[in-house]
């Protein structure tokens, strides 16, 4: 089982939607058992795969089912551990066929947690130090999927950390377009300063007590004490814009296509160091995303993925050629994913 995070600091690049698509098509036509987490407060991945009239049995006075935040209730009482929910929403009831953990509004209060926790692992508290490392804990729990997935929100604060801190892989979706090549960088640089904080809080937490049995408490615990050998860069996606037929085929605009050209040599440059071994430099680019904006609030509609939808769905003129354009666009990003994960892809 490997867990992939879905991560990017700049939104509207697509991460949710590509999160569900990708993780649906995976189970749907590679037979992938895939479980999506939404730890993201605005809770997006949920609203697409769970029914409106379904909310009020999650979110309702008297909800029917539980959330991520639910997992995190002990944890919020002071109690350095999760609580084992099970799985709310299981793929056989759901379009998308995976199965989800829905996220909360409440997760924001989660996230000031995570951050008290990563100041007391700073100052050498151990209780925060497990707290810090709770994905571990569910880890254990999930371990019978393919992959977890997991989509944050796009924040730069400690809830993020604490997952990235234990997931094996990061995805990033990116857009075409200047901010996102100008926030390659940023998440450089914040990633690479959280890693060196964190593991200078282990080796002075070892420093400080001799007689400490750190590896006994690290084995306890499921405490990460190689940071180096988690969140490596899977991968990356670009989200065209704005595309327009030239005599040498279809592709974005003038606008568009210096930083699409840019991309690549920008994210080798600051993210090179997170690609792990096995994976070339020409690999890293998982694919495109086709700018198919006027069939997503079909999707969202019938909370049915891009990829299936139908005249049933409400595909109307030329509509069926996008879906036929998004199916063959996210194949090659599930091929290239599997590929660099290390999976059987034939």
């Amino acid at each position: 089982m490997k867990v992939v995070t879905f991560f990017n600091n700049k939104g509207g690049v697509g991460k949710t939607t590509t999160v569900v698509n990708l993780a649906s098509f995976l189970s749907i036509y590679h037979d992938k058992r895939i479980l999506l987490i939404d730890l993201d407060p605005q809770s997006n991945s949920t609203q697409l795969i769970i029914p409106e009239n379904q909310w009020d049995q999650f979110y309702g006075e008297d909800p029917k089912y539980k959330t991520m935040y639910n997992y995190f209730e002990e944890m919020d009482e002071g109690e350095p551990r999760l609580e084992n929910l099970g799985i709310p929403v299981k793929a056989e009831n759901n379009k998308y066929k995976i199965d989800l953990i829905p996220g909360h509004p409440k997760l924001s209060i989660i996230d000031d947690i995570m951050s008290r926790s990563w100041n007391g692992t700073l100052g050498q508290e151990k209780g925060e130090l497990r707290k810090l490392n709770w994905l571990n804990q569910l880890k254990q729990w999930v371990s019978d999927y393919d992959y977890v997935f997991i989509d944050v929100g796009p924040s730069l604060g400690a809830l993020n950390r604490s997952i990235l801190l234990n997931s094996d892989y990061f995805f990033v979706p990116m857009g075409s377009d200047i901010f996102s090549l100008l926030g390659i960088e940023n998440i450089a640089t914040w990633m690479n300063r959280w890693m060196e904080l964190y593991t200078d809080a282990i080796t002075n937490l070892q420093k400080s007590d001799r007689d400490f049995d750190f590896d006994k408490f690290r084995q306890k615990y499921l405490i990460n004490t190689d940071v180096d050998k988690s969140s490596r860069l899977l991968g990356y996606s670009i989200q065209q814009y704005s595309k327009r037929k030239f005599k040498d085929g279809v592709r974005p605009v003038l606008a568009y296509e210096k930083v699409i050209k840019d991309m690549h040599g920008t994210i080798l440059k600051h993210l090179g160091d997170f690609i792990p071994k096995g994976i070339t430099m020409e690999e890293i680019k998982l694919g495109d995303v086709p700018y198919v904006y006027s069939i997503v609030p079909l999707s969202q509609t019938a909370n049915m993925p891009i990829f299936n939808l139908d005249y049933k769905s409400g595909l109307r003129g030329n509509q069926p050629s996008s879906v036929t354009e998004y199916r063959e666009f996210i194949n090659e990003i599930a091929v290239n994913f599997l590929k660099n994960i290390g999976d059987d892809y034939e």
